[in-house]
């Protein structure tokens, strides 16, 4: 799927060093989700997993890339909750140096629009965690609804931690008010630039491939599900 800024497509193993160290690493954006895959080794696990899951039509994990880069920046994580996909829960994240630029409102929203037009879902659960201020803020803005808190719904580095629950209605998605900008389309663009600079910058300086275990083709399955309730082990099957 494409947009203005960003395209999405599915996570692949070029994806595991980069986004091991844009979530894994990244304290900022790690702290408010499941426990990610501690390693460059457990992201290409979780990535064969995703690819399994796929498969056999129990979740879809999209990458996020921005117009300019070839890598994920993110992603964004949809699973049924219902056997037909009529209810699913999704979940986000995305690196630090691209928040508050549009390209995850953007990514979302394509999203959104693929599981109600596409994939035939009428109802959208997320979770965030109470602390998480942007990933609610991004919820509400997808024009979500708050409908809960679960006290302990998360637990991390076994300490629980409040959510909240977030619903979105396929007619809520259809009837929404437009989604105001915050910068114009120019102001944007030069967010998203200099972002994909910085990206582009550290990684010169730490190429993700000089990272890569020569062994990941024997990654175990790691699962991970950004707002999963708890931290299963992973699955070694």
């Amino acid at each position: 799927m494409r947009g203005e800024r960003v395209v999405l497509r599915e996570v692949t193993p070029a994806d595991a060093a980069g986004l091991y160290e844009l979530i894994s690493e990244d304290e900022d954006v790690s702290r408010h989700i499941s426990k990610p895959p501690p390693s460059i080794v457990a992201f290409h696990g979780f990535i064969s997993w995703c690819h399994r899951q796929r498969a056999a039509g129990d979740s879809l994990c999209f990458a996020i890339v921005p117009h300019g880069l070839e890598h994920a920046v993110g992603i964004i994580q949809i699973r049924r909750l219902a056997l037909d996909f009529s209810i699913a829960e999704w979940g986000f994240a995305i690196g630090s140096m691209f928040w508050g630029t549009g390209v995850f409102v953007e990514a979302a929203a394509l999203v959104a629009e693929f599981a109600f037009t596409t994939l035939g879902t009428y109802r959208l659960e997320g979770r965030a965690a109470t602390a998480n201020c942007r990933g609610n803020g991004a919820l509400l803005k997808l024009g979500a609804s708050s409908e809960a808190m679960l006290r302990g719904g998360l637990l991390r580095d076994d300490q629980p931690r409040d959510q909240f629950i977030w619903g979105l209605l396929a007619e809520d998605w259809r009837n929404r008010a437009p989604c105001p900008h915050r910068f114009s389309a120019e102001a944007a663009q030069k967010r998203i630039d200099a972002a994909i600079a910085e990206f582009q910058a550290r990684h010169q300086s730490n190429p993700p491939g000089d990272r890569r275990s020569p062994d990941t083709s024997a990654a175990p399955f790691y699962p991970f599900f950004i707002g999963r309730l708890d931290d299963e082990p992973p699955d070694k099957s």
